[in-house]
């Protein structure tokens, strides 16, 4: 019963959260999700007040992201940036476990140098939810977006390793470079192709069933949400890197052929909602339970059985402020190269702009549940003293808190929004013409499609008609205020022109309406009163027979208006109105409208 109280709090936590979100614009959903978990920890008890199992928040929240992630991650891009994404996944981890353990150790002695370097070896590994959480809307450029998802993916393998070496040092007081090596190896190269070799027999399995007849969406849904675990388990099982063969099978998946008709169509949506939705409820899971593992974590630190409190803050600030400014220093002198290799001079890496972009990379690369999950095994550890693993956990705990703040406002200041980007006022013009000629091309083919008898408008031939006419105005609405003023008049013109026809509809729906409760108190009167019902006046019947008419009518003429939207769209490209990349985005608006439709 405490584990279903505890699911039904982390849901209502979520949703919570999303709610908050709305009246909290400064802070990101993240941070209001892991607020909300210190809250909910503080004011009720749950069984997650004794800590979790880190193995649990691998298996069950990260395993799923990451799959889902490299899935639709830019396979290409991961490949051309293949060099730079082992950098940051071998090199920079390094970097960072020296500069984090070598100041750790400085600022308090009593830790050890091996325990100081496990420490830096958690925080090396770039949390893929975090990441994916925090900068989903922003636009970092091609390179840097590619190879800033890349980190958070491949990056934990080299941490974990090194985080493991670490507590075997400290609790045999040896190390063995070939041990190390070989563990490495197998965590990254057996993982990375065990998963590519899980990923293809997935992929096959599907084959099967399609061919077989017995696949259908629900089937496909439920399989596609299985796989992340049953490989995450069978990795295990043969001692290869867990995470890695997860996101290798994700890529398999996305690289191998797939079937495109009409059913895979239908699948694929019901595939990317069900994962949609799955998303958010696990991300803000896993944000939540970070946030109530938060008050347990820092309680000692802040009670000061770890010492001063205010030294312990200084020191989670001064850990923080050289991660940032390794991986500041790192991805200057990887931008450095990729100009000096272009040809471009050097010092465009030095500009303002340039400078902001690698600075919003570095500071994006947040800490979250895998930094966790590894500092959590240190209750395990028996080279530390109780206070010792105490005091390293609050420390990381209070990072990985700062790394998210950072990460929550300063890549905001220092990057556009994607959503931004993209709406530039020439693609909102664009868009409005687009609009505004399709709304044309419906008026037009009024006598074509969906005909409903007795019910015309005076303006327009059909109700349908200025039922689908108003939908398109809705948009014209939304986007005059990014417009140019000449467009924005124009959309502007337009809607209040359509809106005045869909008030006639609105007119002969409220006479319809005065007209049945005339209808019904006259029936109701005594038997002697005259009747009132005029010979003119449609019978109940003929109103219903005549709305479903209608709505059959409005799907006609929706279908239509998609079709021409398509026809339009390519005739804009052919004139130079649109590039690629926006009809691209325009056209697969029409696809999902057709495939909701059918």
């Amino acid at each position: 019963m405490e584990t279903f109280e505890l699911i039904l709090f982390l849901l209502t936590a979520v949703i919570a959260s999303s709610i908050l979100d709305k009246f909290l614009p400064p802070l990101s959903l993240p941070l209001v999700q892991i607020a909300l978990g210190a809250a909910l920890a503080l004011a009720v008890p749950t069984p997650l007040e004794w800590g979790i199992d880190p193995e649990l928040l691998l298996i069950l929240f990260i395993a799923p992201l990451h799959f889902n992630e490299s899935r639709h991650v830019d396979s290409g891009a991961l490949w051309k940036n293949r060099w730079g994404i082992a950098s940051l996944s071998v090199g920079l981890v390094f970097a960072i476990v020296a500069a984090c353990g070598a100041t750790l150790h400085a600022l308090l002695p009593a830790v050890p140098l091996a325990a100081a370097c496990a420490l830096g070896g958690a925080m090396g590994s770039t949390d893929a939810v975090a990441v994916t959480a925090l900068t989903h809307d922003r636009r970092f450029g091609r390179r840097h977006e590619a190879l800033l998802k890349g980190e958070a993916l491949f990056n934990d393998v080299t941490g974990t390793v090194v985080f493991q070496c670490c507590l075997t040092i400290l609790a045999t007081g040896s190390f063995s470079l070939l041990h190390a090596g070989e563990e490495f190896a197998l965590d990254l190269f057996g993982g990375f192709f065990g998963g590519l070799v899980m990923g293809l027999l997935a992929w096959g399995l599907l084959q099967v069933l399609r061919r077989t007849g017995l696949d259908n969406p629900t089937l496909h849904v439920m399989l596609e949400l299985l796989l992340p675990f049953v490989i995450y388990l069978a990795a295990k099982s043969l001692h290869i890197g867990a995470v890695i063969a997860v996101v290798a099978s994700g890529l398999m998946l996305s690289l191998l052929p797939q079937r495109h008709t009409a059913a895979t169509a239908r699948t694929k949506l019901q595939a990317q909602s069900v994962w949609t939705t799955l998303e958010f409820v696990l991300n803000g899971i896993i944000f939540v339970v970070l946030g109530m593992q938060l008050p347990r974590l820092l309680e000692p630190a802040a009670e000061g059985s770890l010492g001063d409190p205010a030294t312990l803050l200084g020191v989670v600030v001064a850990l923080t402020l050289v991660l940032e400014g390794v991986r500041f220093a790192w991805l200057l002198a990887m931008d450095v190269r990729a100009a000096a290799a272009r040809g471009d001079g050097v010092r465009s890496c030095f500009a303002p702009e340039a400078l902001r972009g690698t600075l919003a990379m570095a500071l994006a690369g947040a800490k979250g549940g895998i930094t966790l999950s590894l500092m959590l095994t240190l209750t395990a550890s028996a080279a530390l003293s109780a206070a010792g693993r105490a005091t390293l956990v609050s420390i990381a705990s209070g990072m990985i808190v700062l790394t998210l703040v950072l990460a929550d406002f300063a890549v905001p200041a220092l990057t556009p929004s994607k959503r931004s980007a993209k709406r530039t006022r020439d693609r909102v013009d664009a868009e409005i013409d687009l609009t505004l000629g399709v709304i044309a091309s419906i008026e037009a083919d009024a006598h074509l499609t969906g005909a409903v008898k007795g019910a015309a408008v005076d303006a327009v031939d059909e109700p349908a008609t200025v039922i689908v006419m108003h939908r398109y105005a809705e948009m014209l609405e939304d986007l005059a205020p990014a417009a140019s003023p000449a467009a924005a008049a124009r959309a502007r013109a337009e809607v209040a022109r359509v809106r005045g026809l869909y008030d006639q509809l609105d007119g002969i729906a409220r006479r319809a309406a005065r007209w049945d409760e005339s209808e019904d108190d006259m029936e109701e009167g005594p038997d002697d009163r005259p009747s009132s019902r005029s010979s003119a006046a449609p019978s109940l019947s003929d109103q219903f027979h005549q709305m479903r008419e209608t709505h059959d009518a409005v799907e006609d003429v929706q279908a239509q208006a998609l079709v021409r939207e398509l026809q339009l769209i390519k005739g804009m490209v052919a004139d130079g109105a649109i590039d690629a990349a926006h009809a691209k985005d325009l056209r697969n608006d029409v696809y999902i409208q057709q495939l909701v439709l059918d």
